[in-house]
């Protein structure tokens, strides 16, 4: 993919990534946070405990043993990291409770960042009704 030089792009893909084996939940995160930073791409990466995605239980669990949701959430708070402009979600519900879908859709109407939103997810299509669409077939 080709972007604008500079443009900070978040990508959620459908399926959460291949985590380190044994590697806490929290861990993977800082880490994640320290390479965005050494790479210039941030300043400073919000921590996984101020995005509020993870309790401290599940971010000191491996994160290969997290529960699915869980991952997804851990998977979001990295694509977060990044502070994106363009934020690009794909089935971004997958695995998530109707809690927290309803707190990403109201997350996403507060956000700075141009964001693009594939979803099948009926009650996130009605919440996301007065945004621009674009259905493909």
């Amino acid at each position: 993919m080709e972007t604008a030089e500079g443009l900070r792009v978040g990508y959620l893909a459908q399926e959460v990534p291949a985590w380190e084996e044994g590697l806490a939940a929290g861990e993977v995160h800082r880490r994640w946070a320290l390479r965005l930073q050494s790479r210039g791409i941030v300043g400073e990466a919000p921590s996984l405990a101020s995005l509020g995605l993870l309790g401290r239980e599940a971010a000191s669990t491996p994160a290969g043993r997290l529960s699915l949701g869980q991952q997804r959430r851990l998977h979001l708070a990295l694509v977060l990291a990044g502070l994106p402009e363009l934020l690009i979600l794909d089935e971004p519900t997958n695995h998530l409770s109707m809690a927290l879908v309803e707190e990403l859709t109201e997350a996403l109407g507060g956000t700075r960042a141009c964001v693009v939103v594939a979803t099948h997810d009926r009650q996130m299509l009605r919440d996301l009704g007065g945004w621009p669409r674009l259905e493909l077939s």
